[in-house]
């Protein structure tokens, strides 16, 4: 089954955790959208508000004792500074304005300036203004005034509310601060506008009207006075911060633990059952990890147990066996030619049953013995192998004379005499054996025994190292097999700590390819 490209746990986490910061924060960005929607203006509560109360101060004092007709140059400097533009607006003259004004922005700007000339200065404190000539009041005119009554041109005028005797001389009354009016986008999506109304500093008792100054930005930060995106931009990054802060120890932790674990099923699956879990506490993981090791403890003790049982039933058989095939010898002098046949006939089962017995005793060796690993120079030992077993099939060898794999060469031996033995005899008369081997990687050397037979079903090629699996029962019968051979190949390159498969190739045959490892401290490690 073809499988997709391996992902680590610890990138998944990691990539749900920042989809899930993401999710919040387009949510977020929904919220503060929706928010903005029903009016900018909410923004002028806040530092947005307090900037642009700046802005128009540093505007009023720019203007002052300036004509207004060349108010729009005073200002551009000061729109240039902060990347926006600044002018005063003049509802009566809009065209006036550097840039076109939208409506909605001229209807907000005109209802946001107070009708008629203004407020005018404060309230008068100083004397009454001096009345001349005949009074106004048709109760008194000019010949009945009452005896004593002094008019307004006899006499200094009389002050309604005196000064204070400490107070120091009259000067222009204080100028109140800028105040933001509104902030809002213009129609068509035509740029982000705010008018901040301000009064313009005028002499002692002149009237003064309220001045709009009008910003206009192409977007909603306006170049930081609108809107500022960095500070939201950098606690984004410290949640994202702070969450992978706290998240990426424990997650490490859980994705450390589940490698552990795989590692430890590999090595169950490979046969090799000395499992070492560390602790981990009452979790589920910490459960998993005591039942995995648990498990492996049983299958290690069936395992041995099963082929302890092999060895010990065929090491039983053997001294039967060996009396029998002795009384068969007797009995061949004793017969006649005409009994012969029968004879040969029971001499073969036992010959047969004789092999299995040996097939099974070298099984079991292999798993129970503990193996002696050395440094196996790979080209005389395969040599010496396929002369021996090759029959009269000459393999085909290609290895490098310095290869060398680290194995325990009895049992090298054996694996390499069981492929060449199979290759030779399922592959028939006809039979072309090839024998490679050359490194794969840093770690590993791969020796292939392929022949050119008419192979297995593709279906059967993880089965085939299981001990006494034949894919066709009926034809190993024919040809002697008892289905142990190629678990013996397992067996003794497992012991070395290196891998064996089954393979067909695209040419056609069947291959086995066994996995070296080329160091013996990492062999040891595995094993």
């Amino acid at each position: 089954m073809k499988r997709g490209a391996h992902i680590p746990l610890l990138a998944k986490v990691f990539g749900w955790l920042c989809l899930h910061l993401v999710i919040l924060g387009l949510a977020f960005a929904g919220f503060i959208g929706w928010q903005l929607q029903l009016g900018l203006d909410s923004l002028l509560s806040g530092s947005a508000g307090e900037r642009l109360r700046i802005l128009g101060d540093a505007a009023r004092n720019k203007l002052e004792g300036v004509p207004r007709s060349e108010w729009s140059a005073a200002l551009k400097d000061l729109g240039a500074e902060k990347n926006v533009v600044v002018a005063v607006y003049d509802p009566a003259k809009p065209g006036d304005y550097p840039r076109p004004v939208p409506n909605n922005i001229m209807e907000r700007a005109r209802t946001s300036l107070p009708p008629g000339p203004g407020p005018g200065p404060p309230a008068r404190r100083g004397p009454p203004p001096v009345r001349r000539g005949p009074p106004e009041d048709p109760d008194f005119p000019d010949d009945s005034r009452p005896a004593g009554f002094q008019g307004f041109e006899d006499g200094p005028p009389v002050d309604e509310d005196p000064p204070p005797a400490n107070a120091g001389p009259r000067g222009p009354a204080e100028t109140p601060p800028s105040q933001p009016v509104f902030l809002m986008r213009g129609s068509n999506g035509d740029g982000y506008w705010a008018g901040v109304r301000m009064v313009l500093p005028g002499a002692q008792r002149q009237p003064r009207r309220p001045e709009l100054l009008l910003i206009r930005a192409d977007g909603l930060d306006g170049s930081g006075m609108f809107f500022e995106f960095k500070p939201w931009l950098w606690g984004a990054l410290a949640v994202l911060g702070l969450s992978l802060a706290l998240w990426t120890p424990f997650v490490w932790s859980i994705t450390g633990y589940v490698r552990r674990l795989t590692a430890a099923t590999d090595r169950i699956a490979a046969g090799r059952f000395a499992v070492s879990l560390p602790s981990r506490g009452n979790d589920e993981l910490g459960s998993l990890g005591n039942a995995i090791e648990t498990m492996a403890a049983r299958l290690d003790h069936l395992v041995t147990g099963q082929k302890r049982f092999l060895g010990d039933a065929a090491h039983e058989l053997c001294a039967p066996l060996a009396r029998l095939r002795t009384g068969l010898g007797i009995l061949e002098m004793k017969l006649g030619a005409s009994e012969q046949a029968y004879l040969s006939q029971i001499e073969s089962d036992t010959q047969e049953l004789a092999t299995l017995v040996e097939e099974i005793l070298a099984f079991s060796r292999s798993g129970n013995r503990a193996p002696k690993l050395q440094m196996v120079l790979l080209e005389p030992l395969i040599h010496e192998v396929a002369a021996r077993e090759g029959g009269g099939t000459k393999p085909e060898i290609h290895v490098a004379a310095d290869l060398t794999v680290v194995a325990d060469p009895a049992l090298l031996a054996r694996a390499l005499a069981n492929l060449v033995r199979n290759a030779r005899v399922h592959a028939g008369p006809d039979a072309h054996i090839e024998i490679m081997a050359a490194s794969a990687g840093a770690d590993f050397v791969e020796l292939t025994v392929a022949d050119n037979g008419p192979g297995v079903p593709a279906h059967e090629l993880a089965r085939l190292f299981e001990p006494f699996y034949r894919p066709d029962r009926s034809r190993s019968r024919d040809t002697g097999g008892s289905g142990l051979g190629l678990a013996i190949v397992r067996s003794a390159v497992e012991a070395a700590g290196g891998e064996v498969a089954a393979k067909l190739p695209a040419g056609g045959g069947f291959a086995v390819v066994l996995r070296l490892r080329k160091t013996l401290d990492e062999a040891a490690s595995s094993g």
